[in-house]
């Protein structure tokens, strides 16, 4: 599991806030096979290196899916259109590795009510991101 965004453009930072709480509800590997992986400076570098190995990869992230802010969206990468995930420069599709195991990659996202540049989350994003955070855990723990 992943946290992917910018802390410096408010709710762009919902799926670092995210991986955040699961890790502080679950700690880094809560069960065999699961791995909440600490925020990156270089999101891109590290979703590379674990689509190399086998597995899911679960990726939280802002999404721009024309819903109404706080609106949670769960899809498989490879049924995603193109340009959907459109708060990055670099669109999760086009990262290397991830092109060839779209069916194995998951997203987990939040529509944002803001991308301004400041820190923090809208208070609607924050509980979104909350309500993701309480399903993992549940179904993690459901796992052990």
């Amino acid at each position: 599991m992943v946290g992917v965004g910018n802390s410096l453009r408010s709710d762009d930072a919902v799926g670092l806030e995210i991986a955040s709480e699961l890790r502080s509800r679950l700690g880094p590997a809560p069960a065999r096979g699961v791995r909440i992986h600490s925020p990156s400076l270089m999101p891109e570098r590290l979703l590379s290196k674990l689509a190399s190995k086998a597995g899911r990869i679960i990726v939280f992230d802002a999404v721009e899916a024309s819903k109404p802010p706080g609106e949670i969206v769960c899809s498989k990468l490879g049924e995603t259109k193109y340009g959907y995930f459109a708060t990055h420069n670099v669109p999760l599709r086009l990262i290397p590795g991830l092109s060839d195991r779209q069916q194995d990659v998951f997203v987990v996202g939040v529509q944002p009510q803001s991308l301004e540049v400041g820190e923090g989350l809208t208070d609607i994003v924050r509980d979104s991101a909350t309500r993701v955070a309480a399903e993992v855990t549940k179904a993690v723990e459901e796992r052990i």
